[in-house]
């Protein structure tokens, strides 16, 4: 236990320092997070032996999070279709939508969060915010979870995953929306708590999807980079279905992607 939780100080220290810091620094905390993603994704689903496809990917992210902070999407767009097609006429047999699904894992949320945080008035805000809502939900499933127990969310799936830690885990977060609207001003503190029980249900999605991929090939953990957590997909799965929500929902001022998320 100390091992997990000295861990997790260290990545939230890092997460925290990269976003606050300036967006560059955030960019390349995002560009190292995609690498490793695709190549935890092309390790589970290949195997340990060398994947092409993980290597396209991974530099197919670095290079979108890179356009995104430059302002151009478009050039992105490019990167991530060229990406596409270059994996689907490289990939192994029967193993192309895999690596088309660990391209999309990594890409499309690191263009969320760079995009989020390339706001310059609420950028840092909005990926706190989300950041905070992430945590708050991962960490309140798992002491009702284990506190509270009761019947199983999806046994077959994950099998220690409650019902009592699915509706904690999508509720708690309705706190951090209100106290980040009474801090901010200017925006409603219900809906925004609301906003951030939305993006706690995506944070629970993603969990629940990254350990059916996991049963499915036959893994505890996605790799064993971080000591007493396992890989760095076991520790942000949710926070990366929840930043493609948060970037849908900021698409209501597409110019000030900050102020879309966070003013209601």
């Amino acid at each position: 236990m100390a091992i997990r939780v000295a861990s997790a100080v260290v990545l939230a220290a890092l997460a925290l320092g990269a976003t606050i810091f300036s967006p560059w620094t955030f960019l390349i905390l995002v560009m190292a997070g995609g690498v490793i993603v695709a190549w935890e994704w092309g390790r589970l689903t290949r195997g340990n032996g060398f994947d092409g496809t993980a290597v396209v990917a991974g530099v197919s992210v670095a290079a979108i999070a890179v356009f995104v902070s430059l302002g151009r999407p478009d050039f992105a767009l490019f990167v991530f279709t060229a990406a596409c097609i270059a994996i689907g006429l490289t990939a192994a047999t029967g193993r192309a939508g895999w690596s088309l699904a660990g391209l999309a894992y990594a890409a499309l949320p690191a263009f969320a969060l760079v995009w989020l945080r390339g706001d310059p008035a609420l950028g840092a805000a909005a990926v706190l915010y989300l950041f905070a809502v992430a945590w708050t939900t991962d960490t309140a499933s798992y002491a009702a979870g284990r506190l509270i127990g009761g019947p199983k969310l999806a046994p077959r799936i994950s099998p220690k995953k409650t019902w009592s830690g699915f509706i904690i885990g999508a509720l708690a977060p309705a706190l951090v929306g209100y106290a980040f609207a009474v801090a901010l001003k200017g925006t409603s503190p219900w809906r925004l708590a609301l906003v951030s029980v939305a993006l706690a249900l995506a944070c629970q999605m993603g969990d629940l999807v990254e350990s059916w991929v996991k049963r499915r090939f036959g893994a505890k953990d996605m790799s064993q980079m971080i000591p007493g957590h396992g890989g760095l997909l076991d520790r942000i799965d949710g926070l990366l279905f929840a930043a493609i929500l948060a970037a849908l929902i900021a698409l209501r001022d597409p110019a000030n992607p900050g102020r879309g998320l966070l003013i209601w």
